[in-house]
């Protein structure tokens, strides 16, 4: 299974989001999970990069060529794709994701949930989708998407739509398929 898995790029955070995160990803490389991740080697993304590695995990970083000047390109990854834009870059993380994983992260890791959120409200892909919970970090933009249901600016179906997992075992019970 492909996971696409967004967070982070920050280095100025907490130490229990990196150690989380790098836990996680070895957790996905230790089931046989390919990660596909934005290339970055700081951060949760880094974090996730680490722990893939160490664990003998598939890594594939899907970068545009004018990050390589804003943040340091992990050189973990297995392997490398890079992109004209960041429009191309998540279309080609969203095309290859079996399941989403989206890690605690900043306005960039905001984006990418309310995007593949939104494309699975209107039929465009099926995926599970996995608010990684560390530390309570998603709980007030949980309250928020509360209150928009609460005031019926979006259906309540919506949260159905993905699922919150505070645990690296809880987030393989969302997104692996169920054995019959």
């Amino acid at each position: 299974m492909n996971i696409t898995l967004y967070g982070s790029a920050s280095d100025n955070i907490d130490r229990a989001y990196i150690e989380g995160v790098e836990k996680l990803g070895r957790a996905i490389a230790v089931r046989g999970h390919t990660m596909v991740f934005g290339a970055g080697s700081m951060g949760l993304m880094g974090a996730a990069a680490r722990g893939m590695y160490h664990a003998g995990g598939k890594i594939i970083g899907v970068t545009p060529h004018f990050m390589h000047t804003i943040e340091p390109v992990s050189d973990l990854c297995t392997e490398l794709i890079a992109t004209d834009t960041m429009a191309e870059r998540k279309h080609i993380m969203e095309e290859k994701a079996d399941a989403f994983i989206i890690t605690p992260g900043g306005l960039g890791t905001l984006d990418e949930f309310f995007q593949i959120l939104t494309l699975k409200i209107l039929g465009r892909h099926d995926k599970p989708i996995v608010l990684y919970n560390i530390n309570g970090f998603w709980d007030n933009m949980l309250s928020v998407i509360g209150a928009m249901i609460l005031k019926s600016f979006i259906s309540p179906e919506v949260a159905n739509d993905f699922c919150i997992c505070e645990t690296p075992e809880s987030v393989f019970e969302a997104i692996e398929p169920k054995k019959a």
